[in-house]
């Protein structure tokens, strides 16, 4: 994603979005859920007023949002059936 994306997006709907990030905003100590200032603050906000670079703020989220979701993709698996034709199926899918 357009690093110019996350810059300017608010914390409310970049968490909304993304849940999971509300675990790296904890470990870099961030208190952003439950601020009431989440629904207009920006990322780029949050980098000031944390005094945390928003270059590198900004590959930390995408490199959670890309781990997290290579997680979620469902694996294929090739399957042959009893009268020698391939199927393709999702990991954990039965019949």
């Amino acid at each position: 994603m357009n690093p110019n994306v996350f810059q300017d997006i608010t914390i409310k709907v970049l968490l909304d979005r993304y849940p999971y990030l509300l675990k790296l905003f904890m470990d870099l100590g961030f208190l952003c859920l439950g601020c009431p200032a989440e629904a207009f603050h920006t990322l780029e906000d949050v980098a000031r007023e944390y005094g945390y670079d928003l270059d590198i703020l900004i590959q930390h989220i995408q490199k959670t949002i890309k781990n997290n979701d290579q997680k979620n993709i469902p694996k294929k698996i090739i399957v042959l059936n009893n009268n020698n034709t391939k199927e393709v199926r999702h990991e954990g899918t039965k019949d």
